[in-house]
């Protein structure tokens, strides 16, 4: 919502002209636009949400099991093969247990019946989970292959 101030397409909808077509639909260019994005099933907001989860995921089992083989002794140099399987394990991981049978507007409404503290609580449960990953991640390069 903090976007529509700056967003052209809704600026676009100030113009007369497509202002009296959306008139004549019944519906407006910023409810359209925030349909859009807010969507629970197919929004941009959905779809960006999916892929940071996969991309956070991805950070940590990366750097999970490159400090767990770091500490046994195993150095390896990371190739692309082994990005593209961190790709492919963090997306099957989010499937089951989020994106199949769309799980997460199930975890939407129970979240919504939360109070505001619980609400607050998650986010920075979220937010901590984020830096934790990335800072692990960042942390297996400790264990890169010294040349």
């Amino acid at each position: 919502m903090f976007s529509n101030k700056i967003n052209p397409f809704v600026l676009i909808g100030k113009l007369p002209a497509v202002k009296r077509k959306f008139e004549e639909q019944g519906t407006t260019l910023l409810d359209t636009t925030n349909k859009i994005w807010t969507d629970k099933r197919f929004g941009f907001g959905i779809m960006i949400s999916g892929g940071a989860i996969v991309g956070f995921i991805m950070f940590f089992l990366w750097g999970l099991i490159s400090t767990f083989l770091g500490y046994l002794g195993v150095y390896f140099f990371v190739k692309p093969i082994y990005v593209f399987i961190y790709v492919i394990l963090s997306y099957t991981l989010c499937h089951f247990t989020v994106f199949k049978g769309e799980k997460y507007i199930k975890y939407f409404k129970k979240l919504d019946k939360r109070s505001k503290s619980e609400k607050w609580k998650y986010a920075l449960l979220s937010l901590l989970f984020v830096v934790g990953s990335v800072a692990l991640w960042l942390y297996s390069f400790r264990f890169l292959p010294k040349l």
